[in-house]
């Protein structure tokens, strides 16, 4: 009898151990990550959709375009799929995510999971006017700007 509670208590103090030593090793992670964001880096996957991209979609998406177009006139510019369109769910998760980003909560921490994104409202909003403007000339065709 007094075997299996040696083994019993035995078990349990290296269950013990283990549970500290995971907890040590999250807390080093977690650590980790905050000082990783503090410098920019997010890790992760790149996003398909970059600000330029995103100020354009939200342009044609004020225009009228369907969501479905405005994916065929965009373009992927990094990674295995450069020079193809992006997905129309990659584009409708776009522009969810830049519309209910307010520009007035911005979080007082980051979040070392999840980068916080930079709020985008319209053409030319952060981004030079002579390249939105070319972009609309090359892609719909129209004189803009002129």
């Amino acid at each position: 009898m007094s075997a299996s509670w040696a083994a019993t208590a035995f078990f349990a103090v290296l269950a013990v151990a283990a549970q500290l030593d995971r907890n040590y090793i999250r807390e080093k992670t977690l650590e980790g990550q905050v000082t990783a964001a503090a410098k920019g880096n997010h890790g992760g996957r790149p996003k398909i959709i970059d600000d330029d991209s995103l100020t354009f979609a939200l342009a044609l998406k004020d225009k009228g375009v369907a969501v479905p177009e405005i994916a065929r006139k965009l373009t992927i510019k990094t990674g295995k799929n450069a020079g193809k369109s992006p997905s129309v769910a990659s584009v409708y998760r776009a522009l969810a995510e830049a519309e209910e980003q307010d520009p007035h909560d911005e979080p007082d921490i980051i979040d070392p999971r999840r980068p916080a994104r930079a709020r985008i409202i319209g053409p030319g909003s952060g981004t030079d006017p002579e390249l939105m403007n070319r972009l609309q000339r090359q892609v719909l065709g129209e004189g803009a700007g002129e």
